[in-house]
This record gives C-alpha cells, sequence and structure tokens, in this order.
C-alpha cells in the first residue's frame, strides 16, 4: 500500500506537468488546419477547375466534366500537402495566458515569447509527418468545405486531439503596456483631457 502511495506521489508532479501542454498531434493537426485555411484564403475565389471524367464518346463530346473552385479542389490540396509540415519552422510553444497551458502557435499569432528552439520544431515537423501519414484523407475530405472555426472543429470535435483548451483563443496580439512605461497623451481619454 504504501509502495503504490509512494509511486503515485513520485508520478504525480510529472503527470501534471504534462498536462499544461499541448500534445505534439494537437500541434500538429493546429498547424495543417491552419496552414491548409492560409493557402485556401489566398486564392482567388474566382479561379476554378474542371473536374470528373475527361474520357471522349464516340461523338467527340466529353460527358461528366463540372467546374469547381480551384481553392479547395483535390488538386490545391494536395499541393499544399507537400510542403505543409516545414511551416514547423515557423512556429514557437507559448503558454496561452487566458488558460495557462503550453500550445504551439505561429510566431506571427501572438507576442507571447516561448519556445522556439530547432529542437522543439524537430517534434513538431515529425509530429506533423506522422500526423498526415494518420489521417491524410480525413484532413482533405475536411477541407473540401468551409468551416467557421476549421481548426476546432477538425482537431477537437472530429478528431478529438485536441482538448477544448488547446483551441481556446489566444490573448489579443497586442502586448500589455510596461507599467513602468510613461503615459502618453494618446493614452488618456479625450474627456478627461
Amino acid at each position: 500500500m504504501h509502495l503504490l502511495l509512494i509511486s503515485a506521489v513520485i508520478l504525480l508532479p510529472g503527470f501534471l506537468h504534462s498536462a499544461s501542454v499541448s500534445s505534439l498531434e494537437c500541434g500538429a493537426c493546429s498547424l495543417l488546419v491552419s496552414h491548409f485555411e492560409e493557402k485556401i484564403a489566398a486564392v482567388d475565389p474566382k479561379k476554378k477547375i474542371e473536374v470528373g471524367s475527361f474520357r471522349v464518346s464516340p461523338t467527340g463530346e466529353q460527358k461528366g466534366l463540372k467546374e469547381i473552385g480551384y481553392a479547395r479542389s483535390e488538386s490545391h490540396l494536395t499541393e499544399i500537402i507537400e510542403h505543409a509540415c516545414d511551416q514547423a519552422k515557423q512556429y514557437k510553444l507559448v503558454v496561452n495566458t487566458l488558460t495557462g497551458k503550453s500550445v504551439y502557435v505561429h510566431k506571427d499569432a501572438t507576442y507571447l515569447k516561448g519556445d522556439e528552439s530547432p529542437k522543439m520544431r524537430a517534434k513538431l515537423q515529425n509530429a506533423c509527418n506522422d500526423f498526415i501519414d494518420s489521417h491524410e484523407d480525413e484532413l482533405l475530405g475536411f477541407l473540401k468545405t468551409a468551416h467557421e472555426e476549421p481548426v476546432k472543429q477538425f482537431c477537437h470535435s472530429d478528431l478529438g486531439v485536441c482538448s477544448s483548451v488547446d483551441v481556446a483563443a489566444l490573448p489579443p496580439n497586442d502586448p500589455p503596456k510596461d507599467e513602468n512605461e510613461p503615459m502618453n497623451l494618446s493614452d488618456i481619454p479625450d474627456d478627461e483631457l
């Protein structure tokens, strides 16, 4: 009994520490969905592609072709996936000050300082490649349609690789003012001037 209690006490601090950091699989999922959505948004919505059967009938007609938007087409999504995990070089591990949990985010997503070490990025990139190996079909199928909160929908609700805390919003991307910094006139509301 004492051995069990001692084991629990020894393992508990490590368990609590690991629970405060988002999993690499969640980080990889977030990275991929965010990167895809960014690339999709960059495509002209008027750009179209023909899909379907390209067989020509004996009369010279092509039946079964239809035109769809290029941005979410399988062709475009397949192009994006080729180098998507290279984006891990643009990520850092930060503590979300609103939740207290460490999460993987694009370095431009927040002013928060975090781990940007090559070791962390290499782990995230490897996790990203593993994630594609395991979930490529689900990811590409999901991305064919737009979603209001794609990372939350796919990584949390659909796959369950992220907790609701992992996909919680980050604080606004404005660093808090340093209290030791002198005030400017612009800091004082007009009605108080």
